[in-house]
């Protein structure tokens, strides 16, 4: 009798609080079952507000663009939605990053048109990139311990990365910017930097090394490299080398 008392009360006690109920499961059909069931309980509010934050999370597990669209779809002017937006676009640039293809360019560029910002200007480079990747090829990149100064007394201080570009097409190349990714034990990029393999003038607007300011001829192949001592923590010694910008003369 006592005990068939206690499992009565135990669940009446269940019953008065759903709030509770759902804060224990802590799930989306949870939440979702406690607002829709309880439209006058003083806490539903809060209830919506964590409801709003287990689909962002949500989102951010999925690891897909949907999972973000699924989000910002339920919550178009939800207290999370500017994060959301931002976070999406970030997803999406990544992504970009990653496939390289025309497909994923174009697919940003549908999204996010504006050219004037930098994910935009890079996306457009990159898109043309990608139209002309046939025309241009890398050979496997070599790495070796440098010393910064060039000094062959000195300590080794950097490393230096070294990569042979051929031009494969049939017009030469007037401005070529590479791409080279510090990769971690997963093959996720930790850091970036850029350095043109031909250009007139260097990032800086100073006046490019002599023998790199002039056109790749179709059918050469010209060394690019690379030297820091800026290598991110969590570096796995492995690296991914892209083209990201191309120019032909003429163009």
């Amino acid at each position: 009798m006592i005990t068939r008392f206690v499992l009565m009360t135990a669940l009446l006690v269940g019953c008065s609080d759903p709030y509770g109920k759902a804060q224990k499961a802590d799930t989306i059909a949870a939440w979702e079952t406690f607002i829709s069931e309880n439209p006058k309980n003083p806490k539903r509010s809060m209830g919506q507000i964590r409801l709003e934050e287990l689909y962002l999370e949500a989102a951010r597990s999925s690891g897909t663009l949907e999972g973000y669209d699924t989000y910002l779809e339920k919550y178009p002017k939800g207290k999370l939605n500017e994060a959301a937006v931002k976070e999406r676009r970030t997803f999406l640039m990544d992504w970009a990053r990653t496939e390289n293809t025309v497909d994923a360019w174009e697919k940003y560029l549908a999204d996010y048109p504006a050219s004037r910002s930098a994910g935009g200007r890079e996306a457009k480079q990159r898109l043309n990139m990608a139209k002309h990747s046939s025309k241009i090829e890398l050979g496997p990149t070599k790495m070796e311990r440098v010393n910064l100064a060039e000094n062959p007394e000195g300590p080794l201080d950097g490393y230096g990365f070294y990569v042979d570009i051929t031009n494969k097409g049939d017009t030469p190349i007037e401005y070529l910017n590479v791409m080279i990714s510090y990769l971690d034990a997963k093959g996720e990029s930790l850091k970036s930097n850029k350095w043109p393999a031909v250009a007139t003038r260097l990032p800086a607007g100073l006046p490019m090394e002599e023998g790199f300011n002039k056109p790749i001829a179709p059918g050469e192949t010209r060394q690019w490299e690379w030297t820091t001592g800026d290598i991110p923590e969590g570096w796995s010694k492995k690296t991914r080398v892209v083209p990201v910008n191309v120019k032909f003369v003429g163009d």
